[in-house]
């Protein structure tokens, strides 16, 4: 069993600094048995980042009716009166997007953003100024913490998460110039102002594929294909925490990088430098620009 101790090392050997910003994906069968658990894990990370610093993670919800009123489908009049309202201070985490995401939630002083099914959980010095504003029709796009936490100069941890699970790249999707974005819609229940519950209807882009090519089913989507030619770049870093491979992107590149991914090959102008993103990122500016959105329910 690894030590807090030798999981803090290991973190500052991979490059993780006091004061970061991080998101944080987690696999614990990777890690291996670390002293406390998730818990632990979740203790050497406040203290590799120190007081100044604040982790991230995507906590989506348990009962996020999605998947049930996708594209117009209906649950019955029995179960939506059932069904409960969004709650951040007592909702669940959705365990597809791992376990740890729960152990943040449940730490004293996090914040929970009030998006039902791409809501992030943030702890730290900056938790509330990540989480207060999350708009509905823009998930993981503009206004989201996604953007927050480009533009604070935030990182990407996977600590033995798979490439597919770099959810800041569902970002590069929503701001990206291209055309023929597949879009979805959905619903919603928020608790009213006099305690009942009302039903939201949501239209957003489908990180399940954000257009037909990376929709086939068994294929790699977008997010795990954007971030393999990115690791290949070796413009990140990686190493071992505990018995994990983990991998350490600075947020504004990667999705500078995916911008240009996307708009490069799908785009339907050439790119010219955005001043949005830092390193004046290549992206189009046609009469499509500023097309942006984000739900959950596809790759974490």
């Amino acid at each position: 069993m690894e030590s807090r101790a030798t999981v803090i090392a290991d973190l500052h050997r991979l490059g993780v600094r006091p004061g970061d910003l991080l998101m944080v994906h987690a696999s614990l069968k990777a890690l291996g048995p670390v002293e406390g658990g998730a818990a632990g894990i979740v203790a050497a990370l406040l203290e590799a980042v120190g007081p100044t610093g604040t982790l991230m993670g995507y906590a989506s919800w348990d009962r996020s009716p999605y998947e049930e009123t996708l594209n117009g489908t209906c649950l019955d009049e029995e179960k939506r009166r059932a069904w409960p309202a969004f709650d951040p201070d007592t909702a669940g985490t959705c365990r597809g997007f791992g376990l740890l995401n729960q152990v943040l939630a449940d730490t004293p002083g996090a914040r929970r953003s009030a998006h039902p099914d791409a809501s992030m959980v943030a702890l730290g010095a900056r938790a509330q100024e990540l989480t207060e504003h999350h708009p509905l029709g823009q998930a993981l796009g503009r206004g989201s913490p996604l953007e927050r936490l480009v533009h604070l100069g935030g990182r990407v941890l996977l600590l033995g998460a798979p490439l597919d699970a770099v959810t800041v790249l569902h970002y590069a999707e929503a701001i990206a110039d291209i055309p023929g974005k597949r879009r979805v819609t959905y619903e919603m229940p928020l608790r009213s102002p006099d305690g009942g519950t009302v039903w939201v209807k949501v239209e957003d882009f489908d990180t399940n594929g954000i257009l037909d090519c990376f929709a086939i089913e068994g294929q790699p989507d977008a997010v795990e294909t954007i971030a393999k030619a990115y690791v290949d770049l070796g413009r990140h870093r990686e190493g071992r925490v505990a018995e994990a491979h983990c991998h350490l992107f600075e947020a504004r590149e990667i999705v500078a990088f995916g911008v240009t991914y996307l708009e490069q090959r799908f785009g339907h102008q050439p790119a010219v430098p955005d001043r949005r993103l830092p390193g004046g990122v290549s992206t189009s500016r046609g009469p499509g620009n500023g097309e942006a959105g984000g739900e959950s329910g596809g790759t974490p």
